[in-house]
């Protein structure tokens, strides 16, 4: 077995094809799991994980490896990691992707030293910084300031930077915010819970819009059922990872990702979204059509008090309104006797709404731009009585001046 020495010490050789470090007793090896974008259909990443294997060829878990270490033992063992991730990642090469290294803060701290290091790697091998994705561990920081100042310093020299298990622990907007990484990786458990739990699954696309909004890549990972692929496909997110698309490999393996994968995820979501469309269809069929006759239509009402008596008929309408046209609205809802809301008494404090402006709402605005035509949000949640509600809307004209028409029709997932 050819073997080398690191700058650190540690003996470098081969074990069952795989390039490998020695730490102690135990050999450090790199199980590759692949990272796939949604768009591309294809493997765009390579995550690098470091399994130890004593001489009695027994794997130690990654958090006994790390676990209750000095901090200079924890750089040490991360570099020698880090190392060896690269040894196998130039083995394999592949075209167009990145190599992903799990790196502790404590390591990252060590600006000088260890950007030396891995400048001194990536010229070894001719690569790129722009190759490698530096993903922080979701851990606590002792200065954020100084981090977020490193951070910037490593992104001039070409790294990316991902933010690991965002939305748990430490990982959280303000971390965003000050180190504006190129890759989030979402916590796993927010993707188990969407795949079960519509309101988390509505959640979900609200984080992932906000981090595109942030300019962030949003990457779910520990994605291991078909649920919870087609719930990160539903929420927008761009890259995915986890058991469902493929295991983590070593170096003597090649990658398997599951035969038929793309057609049969990209199915279920068609069929998911073919659902949810129909779903809403015949939910809002009779609103919409008996809304649109009383306001712009043959049966066209002269009263807003008229058209809500008509569709006070109708088991779902909540209330209807009507806003002036900068928004205001006229008089206080005038809400439908059939529904008891348990929310109206504890939101009683925003129950009032004459004179209240809703000029940023969409209804208003799509009504306005579109005179004459009605208009159907998506389901948002209402602070008039702590309900999810579709509202329909309409610019037209009542006694000669314009209004807008407002009607919510309560929505259940």
């Amino acid at each position: 077995m050819t073997q080398s020495t690191t700058e650190t010490g540690h003996e470098l050789g081969y074990f069952r094809g795989n390039r490998c470090g020695h730490y102690g007793d135990l050999r450090i090896i790199s199980a590759f799991q692949p990272i796939y974008s949604l768009a591309h259909r294809r493997i765009v990443g390579l995550e690098g994980l470091a399994r130890a294997i004593t001489d009695e060829d027994k794997i130690i878990p990654p958090a006994i490896l790390f676990g209750a270490r000095e901090q200079n033992t924890i750089i040490e063992l991360d570099k020698l990691c880090q190392l060896i991730h690269l040894e196998n990642f130039y083995a394999i090469d592949p075209p167009n992707a990145w190599l992903f290294l799990n790196v502790d803060p404590k390591t990252l701290s060590q600006k000088a030293t260890f950007t030396a290091f891995l400048t001194r790697l990536l010229e070894e091998k001719n690569y790129n910084a722009n190759r490698i994705v530096i993903e922080i561990l979701e851990s606590t920081i002792d200065d954020e300031l100084q981090l977020e100042a490193q951070i910037r310093d490593y992104k001039e020299m070409g790294f990316l930077i991902a933010i690991d298990d965002f939305g748990a622990g430490h990982s959280n907007f303000e971390r965003i915010w000050r180190i504006q990484p190129d890759i989030v990786k979402l916590d796993r458990g927010m993707l188990q819970k969407a795949g079960v739990d519509p309101s988390v699954k509505d959640l979900l696309k609200g984080v992932t819009s906000m981090l595109h909004n942030c300019q962030c890549i949003v990457l779910a990972e520990g994605i291991e059922t078909e649920n919870e692929a087609v719930a990160a496909m539903d929420a927008q997110v761009d890259l995915v990872q986890g058991f469902y698309f493929a295991h983590p490999f070593l170096l003597s393996e090649s990658v398997a990702t599951r035969s038929g994968l793309w057609r049969s995820l990209y199915n279920s979501f068609d069929e998911l979204a073919l659902r949810s469309s129909e779903k809403e269809r015949l939910l809002l069929s009779p609103y919409s059509h008996r809304f649109a006759a009383l306001t712009i239509g043959a049966q066209k009402k002269a009263h807003v008090a008229e058209i809500a008596e008509d569709m006070f008929r109708l088991d779902r309408t909540i209330r209807l309104y009507q806003l002036t046209p900068d928004g205001s609205q006229c008089h206080s809802n005038l809400n439908s006797p059939n529904i008891e809301l348990s929310t109206r008494n504890r939101l009683r404090a925003l129950s009032d709404t004459h004179g209240a402006s809703w000029k940023r709402r969409d209804y208003f605005v799509n009504a306005v731009n579109n005179p004459g035509n009605m208009q159907i949000t998506p389901p948002y949640f209402s602070i008039s009585d702590g309900t999810l509600c579709i509202t329909l809307s309409v610019m037209t004209r009542i006694e000669g001046d314009d209004f807008i028409i407002c009607c919510d029709i309560l929505f259940e997932r």
